[in-house]
């Protein structure tokens, strides 16, 4: 499928061949599944396997975005509309996403008035910076991932419903690497191979008693984990 993306099991090939047929549509993607099961590995491959390949990618991390800061960092600022505004004003992380895409990583983290605001910009297809008298139109793929039960915080008032049936036109499930025990090695001999170039190390290999180890973990962190051990 790629050349860092490694698959051996069944279901985790069928997840890719189905990114493969949505990439080339517009539709928007909500990728879920327990954290380092690689959300992120999906989207970048959604992105470069779209007619959007050439044009940015904008990962957006939603849990490392300061509550405050949510409305200024995707929707952008003009000149002197704050305090502590920068003097050139900024632009949004949405406008840098046009004609390309923008992933929003750990979605449930958005505060429900961003929420309303962003669900605004994804059905007008605009996009007004705060302190701005006039929107600016934007085109973007929207992706997003979340390893919460967005379900259950719609229930609980949480995230709003309608911009949940917005972002979920598809979704995607990663299982968790304890249910693809055939990904295990093949991902250990693969990041191994990677460590020792990075570390221009000498070359090393997993011993039989070692792989015996490394197969019968059931790897809580996902391959996250798994890149880390090794």
């Amino acid at each position: 499928i790629g050349k860092d993306i490694i698959i051996a099991n069944k279901a985790m090939y069928n997840i890719y061949g189905k990114a493969l047929r949505l990439a080339p549509t517009s539709a928007s993607v909500m990728l879920t599944g327990e954290s380092g099961t690689g959300k992120d590995v999906l989207a970048r491959f959604i992105h470069q396997s779209s007619l959007r390949k050439h044009e940015n990618f904008i990962h957006v991390n939603m849990a490392t975005i300061p509550k405050p800061l949510f409305e200024s960092e995707l929707f952008g600022y003009t000149p002197g509309s704050f305090t502590g505004a920068a003097r050139q004003g900024k632009e949004g992380l949405i406008q840098l996403a046009d004609k390309g895409t923008i992933f929003l990583d750990e979605i449930g983290e958005l505060p429900l008035d961003i929420q309303a605001k962003l669900l605004q910009v994804i059905q007008n297809k605009e996009v007004r910076a705060i302190g701005a008298v006039e929107p600016v139109p934007v085109d973007f793929r929207i992706i997003c991932a979340t390893n919460r039960n967005l379900k259950q915080m719609v229930d609980d008032h949480e995230f709003r419903l309608d911009l949940y049936y917005r972002l979920n036109a598809v979704e995607l499930t990663l299982p968790p690497l304890r249910e693809r025990p055939e990904d295990i090695m093949p991902c250990c001999d693969f990041f191994m191979k990677q460590a020792m170039r990075i570390n221009n190390a000498e070359r090393k290999t997993i011993d039989s008693e070692a792989r015996k180890l490394l197969s019968n973990y059931d790897w809580p962190g996902n391959v996250r984990e798994l890149r880390n051990v090794i």
